[in-house]
């Protein structure tokens, strides 16, 4: 059986892997976290893979290297009498950074005893030892063979009846062996690969380490080249097995550095110390620099970007020296450590965490060139101790468009030719790129150029906009995002933002009106029904004025409601156009109400079958198929007739009645479709009546040139497909042109809006979702 453990300190608690760089551990773990719910319902602390001194798996394996199935590797395993267990340890490698070849160091080796570990550390192995060990123990052996990634134990215990059993002692005690090497280790004379351990009740642990022989256990090439490449030693420290072993590793691939180290999706913050002993002292148990290697190592500690600073100095807590220490963090992108980090090395020989170090190694103990702004920004929230969304990223991007923003407006830009956020073929674009962010024209490749910070980019994709400016102008008619818009609603109408399209246009020669004062600048095709305007409803109530455009043609910006309503924002407000008569105010004609028509017989008829009643009369151009009964909109008015059943000349004019698409100058309808399209802009029938007859209606659209749909992409990232009515909607010199009802269309158009007629006063867009429902295609879910 066997588990991940993590150790902290002196706790030893299981681990889970969790997303970037992080473990999951239980919520009473005395590490930093976050808590976390996992997607079984479980609340764990999340913490950062560095945060942790150690995290590894334990077997206990019988003679033949087969798992005992009931060994518990938290509590250890006592076997049976005549049963031969060990006990293996591996360490996952990271395989970001263990891709390069180890070096060899000319380090000198120190004077003294190379097997003398620290007095204190093989104390702690004895109490450890003899804490866990069976009751009724009189003696224990240990014998020990260890590279970094790879333990294995043998360890036997002498009952007080003589007995001598196997076993499988709890994690603490491979990690204080673990401790023991890591601090026994020097560049200049390695560190042993074996070692043997006695230990008797109340006496200190004697010990015999061997630095040269070859490990008795199966290992694979990888640990070896792992042993010399988190150890380096001076070369003649290397027995030739180790060395053969790591060049094999090599040969097999893992060779040359890694180009670029990726860098994590969140930093990992790296713990000053590994833990403190039982007087409140910082305890390390991390292998020494050679003093080549430290001086590299602190000029990367030291020169990396301060993310955090603070005015003075802390205690130094080995010296007991106070206003000693450095406060603040730095950070490379992936790691972040405190300024304390540095000193430490230089003034105590404490080296930082192995993974750091092992990260600086890969990185040929060079910074990056440069560290994403991003990047930053997530480490200072980490040594604030401040939680990261990571839509902060998107929020600090959307404030930095500002220069392209001002470009596009000015230089009117087509969102054709630019995208922030998005590719788009054929366009300028601003895209992020992991950490940073990258602007190129699509489809060139050698256009792209990347920038650490948002802001630079934006201002590089202004310039290139502002550059390009004339080929890249938008064309009349041509849909643009609200944001983009070169006028602005002046008044208290609402703003450009709640219109369902914009885009500019030129007008001439046209009526239009308004409800509101002449303050302001948005004005709609006179005779719009109100309810198509999109004003909130007490507008309505607002003076009513009508005005006649005339002249040279106009550029102004056209807007189209939700509902089919078109308007116009016109560049100056209106009390300024009629004060220098360029616009004219007149008296609302419009398509006046045609009055009721002539009595006829069949009005006759109609009123003897009715006394006392009314005869109404209906617009002469509805059609019924369309529209049922008389609606108000339709209804021109009524003749009285007495109780006799004769007309008496009393009549009704509904004042509510809406002139007749015809009455308005719209075109000849040539389709069932452009029929109720004007019953729609007049305001006979609501805007989702026109679905029906749109499955059949003989639209002309554009091809791709190979018989596809030509699909388009607004401003706003919508897509979209134009369609024309009948062919005097279409525009001149179009060419590959194709016949297709809105039936055979509805398969392709989840997603898509229908623009029917664009860039004129009689069109329509349509949800393709709502024609797809109309035909009965299925939609996805």
């Amino acid at each position: 059986m066997s588990k991940r453990i993590g150790v902290s300190g002196s706790a030893v608690f299981a681990v889970e892997d969790g997303p970037d760089r992080t473990w999951h551990v239980e919520q009473d773990v005395p590490v930093d976290g976050q808590v976390v719910t996992l997607p079984d319902g479980r609340e764990v602390k999340q913490v950062p893979q560095a945060e942790l001194e150690s995290v590894f798996t334990l077997h206990t394996v019988d003679a033949d290297g087969v798992d005992v199935a009931d060994a518990d590797p938290m509590a250890g395993h006592l076997a049976a009498a005549g049963t031969v267990v060990r006990q293996l340890r591996e360490v996952a490698r990271d395989e970001r950074l263990a891709v390069w070849f180890p070096s060899m160091l000319s380090e000198a080796a120190p004077e003294g005893d190379p097997n003398t570990a620290s007095g204190a550390l093989l104390a702690s192995l004895g109490a450890s030892l003899a804490g866990a060990a069976p009751d009724g123990w009189s003696e224990l052996t240990l014998e020990c063979e260890a590279l970094v990634s790879r333990m294995v134990l043998t360890v036997t215990v002498t009952m007080a009846d003589g007995a001598v059993l196997h076993w499988s002692p709890p994690p603490m005690v491979s990690q204080w062996l673990h401790r023991l090497r890591m601090r026994d280790y020097h560049p200049g004379r390695g560190v042993w690969f074996r070692a043997r351990f006695e230990l008797t009740p109340n006496a200190p642990v004697v010990r015999d380490v061997d630095a040269l022989s070859p490990l008795s256990f199966m290992t694979d090439a990888e640990d070896c080249a792992d042993e010399l490449r988190l150890l380096p030693r001076n070369a003649d420290s290397v027995p030739r097995w180790l060395l053969d072993a790591a060049v094999r590793s090599q040969q097999a691939g893992r060779s040359g550095y890694a180009e670029e180290p990726v860098a994590a999706a969140r930093p990992e913050m790296v713990p000053l110390f590994d833990g403190r002993d039982e007087t409140g002292q910082p305890s390390w148990y991390r292998p020494v620099l050679g003093a080549v290697e430290q001086q590299a190592v602190l000029e990367y500690l030291r020169s990396a970007p301060l993310v955090l600073s603070a005015r003075g100095f802390a205690r130094d807590e080995l010296a007991g020296t106070d206003n000693a220490v450095p406060m603040g963090f730095h950070t490379d992108g992936q790691f972040v450590w405190s300024s304390a980090s540095g000193y430490y090395l230089e003034k105590h020989g404490v080296p930082p965490a192995l993974a750091l170090v092992e990260h600086i190694r890969a990185a040929r103990h060079r910074l990056p060139g440069t560290v994403p702004a991003l990047a930053l920004d997530r480490a200072s929230a980490l040594a604030m101790g401040r939680p990261w969304d990571e839509a902060e990223a998107d929020v600090k991007a959307n404030q930095a468009l500002g220069p392209v923003e001002s470009a596009v407006i000015t230089h009117r830009i087509s969102p054709r030719f630019y995208s922030v956020f998005a590719e788009r073929e054929g366009a300028w674009c601003l895209v992020r790129d992991g950490d940073r962010y990258r602007v190129h024209r699509s489809g060139d490749p050698r256009s792209a150029v990347l920038f650490d910070d948002v802001r630079q980019a934006a201002v590089y994709l202004a310039g290139q906009l502002a550059a390009d400016g004339p080929s890249m102008e938008y064309e009349l008619g041509e849909e643009i995002p609200a944001w983009q818009s070169p006028l602005v609603v002046l008044s208290d109408d609402p703003p450009v933002e709640s219109f369902a399209a914009i885009s500019t246009v030129m007008v001439q020669n046209i009526e239009v009106d308004r409800h509101g004062g002449p303050e302001g600048n948005l004005v709609y095709v006179a005779d719009t029904p109100f309810e198509q305007r999109g004003l909130p409803a007490e507008y309505a109530n607002r003076p009513y004025h009508r005005y006649r455009i005339s002249g040279d043609p106009w550029r102004v910006v056209s807007v189209v409601s939700a509902a089919g309503g078109q308007g116009y924002l016109l560049p100056k407000p209106l009390d300024e156009y009629v004060r220098s008569g360029y616009i004219e105010e007149i008296t609302p004609t419009g398509p006046a109400h045609p009055g009721l028509p002539p009595i006829n017989d069949g009005m006759r008829a109609a009123a003897a079958e009715n006394p006392n009643g009314w005869v109404y009369c209906a617009d002469p151009d509805v059609d019924p198929r369309f529209i049922d009964g008389i609606p108000l909109p339709v209804l021109l008015g009524g003749y009285k007739v007495g109780p006799d059943g004769q007309l008496t000349g009393e009549t009704y004019i509904n004042e509510d009645y809406r002139p007749s698409p015809r009455l308005r100058g719209y075109p000849e309808p040539r389709t069932d479709f452009e029929l109720v399209l004007g019953y729609v802009a007049a305001g006979w029938l609501s805007h989702p009546s026109i679905l029906p007859v749109t499955l059949d209606a003989p639209f002309l659209l554009q091809t791709d040139g190979n018989r596809g749909l030509r699909i388009g992409v607004d401003g706003n990232g919508r897509e979209f497909l134009v369609v024309y009515s009948s062919p005097g909607f279409v525009p001149p010199n179009t060419q590959d042109i194709m016949q297709s009802t809105g039936r055979e269309l509805a398969p392709a158009l989840a997603g898509l809006t229908v623009i029917v007629n664009p860039g004129g006063n009689f069109g329509i867009e349509l949800p393709g979702d709502d024609i797809m429902r109309a035909a009965g295609v299925p939609q996805q879910a």
